[in-house]
């Protein structure tokens, strides 16, 4: 059983690790929108909601915590990312349509991970969430921006 196991804790750190990377608040990379001006305090704030669980699910320890930690910390970055998006459509429709797609793959290997903990699950979890926080991050910084 532990060698059958090994290879999910592996793949469970891997994932930790590509989060903890990719979650950071480093730089703003994200091209300007020309005339993009979302000054509303709700779009300000679902920004600053959604940075800080990108940034919570970029700590999860799952090889320590379980994956419940990844499971609590997804649903509020889902949580997080809907409100947001919600709010920044009007201003960013076609970006917000965009990271909803990488969203929706992200949650459907999550699923699968936490479903059927393999190594192979977890590598395509850890990349689709890759691929969203990186997006996510870039557009609520370039919403941020205008706040």
């Amino acid at each position: 059983m532990r060698t059958a196991a090994a290879p999910v804790v592996a793949g469970l750190a891997c994932l930790v690790v590509a989060l903890a990377g990719c979650s950071s608040d480093g730089s703003s990379t994200a091209a300007s929108s020309t005339a993009a001006t979302s000054t509303t305090p709700a779009v300000c704030a679902s920004a600053d909601k959604l940075r800080s669980s990108l940034s919570s699910l970029g700590d999860v320890q799952v090889v320590q915590e379980g994956t419940d930690a990844l499971r609590t910390a997804w649903t509020q970055v889902q949580d997080d990312w809907s409100q947001f998006a919600d709010d920044a459509r009007s201003q960013h429709s076609g970006q917000v349509d965009d990271v909803q797609a990488d969203a929706a793959a992200a949650g459907d290997a999550v699923d699968a991970a936490l479903s059927d903990a393999s190594a192979q699950t977890l590598a395509a979890a850890g990349t689709a969430i890759t691929t969203f926080v990186q997006n996510a991050g870039a557009l609520v910084d370039e919403v941020s921006s205008t706040c």
